[in-house]
């Protein structure tokens, strides 16, 4: 049954440590009714409170109870197709509220923003839904998952409220028993930028109008996954053993934090990997958007294949990656003092002399077996961009003067 309620200081501390909004008691631990026709998880309706009225109510069977058979916690929400005097009657849960009639075909189940009791507000817009689920299937019989974020009325099926819809996730089940618990992810597919209002999800033991008595569903730990996306100002940073490279990484999600919380920029090794990621900047915000101040660390090896992600202490957040080539540039000595350095930037190579006091300064580019493929004269104490047409990988620099040679390794991305 569904209960108006506010967020509790209890609720709203648990709902922090997710940092973005969920669907409440998504994890089905509180009940109400238990022991009666009419036990729901809180925040969740069925058949047996539908808008049909007490004849029908009355007239309908139960189809929904609490299990102690659960992926985390204590319970699991069990939803069994069963026995009525009109036929077989789909076990069905949802956050809104069921629409119920004799005729099961003009049956659905819808958001009722009228009354707190039958919906949940939604503002974000998640990328996906995740659930965990067990199932005991007749031969042919499935479950399913169905989830719309909208605003105004809402239901499934739409009764004349597509244009309300703003996106929709949809996931049917195998047609094959699953008797250990089971992670499914379904994507949102979003018709139009506008942002939501409610979230109505509806979970069934079996296959809508046709299921099959005996056919029965758990559903457990159900979560919104809000996407991460960085977009880094460089794709292309050269550091030295002693300065690093410093850089915004902008982020976007759609889930909007329900309060202050930390989201952190991050760096992979050169191969993408985070599995010892290093932390290069932190923004603390309440906004769903944002730029981080970063720095690439001093003396990061040269790579190709550096990602970037922005992650959250949420689970519920998942970092998309962005890819930036990183140069370790090493210092030269001038013939008198300072430092040269070179590397690729906007597809040309940049031979940086502006610190370096070398005198009748000329290059030769290398691969990395020795063969030349570019030479020709530079700017003493100038920044020099040369248009050098060479693929990606890595090169030789050989800066040539009248005091000596010196060779250095560049990347060119």
């Amino acid at each position: 049954m569904k209960l108006i309620v506010t967020l509790s200081a209890t609720v709203g501390l648990a709902l922090s440590a997710l940092a973005q909004p969920q669907i409440i008691n998504a994890s089905f631990e509180t009940w109400t009714s238990l022991g009666t026709g009419t036990e729901e998880p809180e925040e969740w309706s069925s058949i047996k409170t539908s808008d049909g009225g007490n004849f029908i109510n009355n007239f309908a069977p139960q189809v929904c109870w609490q299990s102690a058979d659960a992926h985390t916690g204590s319970y699991s929400v069990n939803v069994r197709t069963v026995q009525s005097a009109i036929g077989a009657a789909n076990g069905i849960v949802t956050c809104g509220r069921v629409h119920a009639e004799l005729n099961p075909a003009n049956g659905l189940v819808f958001t009722e923003p009228s009354d707190a009791q039958w919906y949940q507000v939604m503002t974000s817009r998640p990328d996906s839904l995740v659930c965990w689920y067990k199932t005991t299937v007749m031969t042919g019989d499935y479950p399913t998952v169905d989830a719309i974020v909208h605003t105004g009325a809402g239901s499934m099926p739409e009764n004349g409220t597509i244009g309300n819809w703003t996106g929709a996730a949809s996931w049917d089940g195998a047609s094959v028993t699953v008797g250990t618990w089971t992670r499914f992810s379904v994507p949102f597919n979003y018709f139009n930028g506008n942002a939501p209002e409610y979230v109505l999800v509806v979970m069934t033991s079996g296959d809508s109008l046709i299921s099959q008595i005996g056919t029965q569903s758990w559903y457990d730990d159900m979560a919104l996954i809000y996407n991460v996306s960085p977009v880094p100002s460089a794709t292309f940073a050269t550091v030295t053993a002693g300065l690093g490279f410093p850089l915004t990484v902008d982020f976007s999600t759609g889930g909007v934090p329900i309060a202050a919380t930390d989201f952190v920029a991050e760096l992979s090794d050169a191969n993408g990997d985070f599995s010892n990621p290093v932390v290069i900047g932190t923004l603390n915000t309440a906004a769903n958007t944002g730029s981080i101040a970063c720095e690439i660390p001093a003396g990061t090896p040269s790579g190709l294949g550096y990602k970037i992600r922005v992650t959250n202490v949420s689970p519920y957040y998942a970092p998309l990656e962005a890819g930036i080539v990183i140069d370790l540039s090493t210092a030269l000595a001038g013939a008198t003092v300072g430092e040269a350095h070179v590397f690729f930037a906007n597809g040309d190579m940049v031979v940086d002399l502006r610190n370096a006091q070398l005198n009748n300064p000329r290059y030769e580019l290398m691969d990395m077996r020795g063969s030349v493929l570019r030479t020709g004269s530079l700017n003493s104490n100038s920044w020099n961009t040369l248009q050098v047409s060479v693929a990606s990988g890595v090169y030789m620099v050989r800066l040539l003067h009248a005091d000596g040679t010196t060779t250095m390794r560049t990347v060119r991305p």
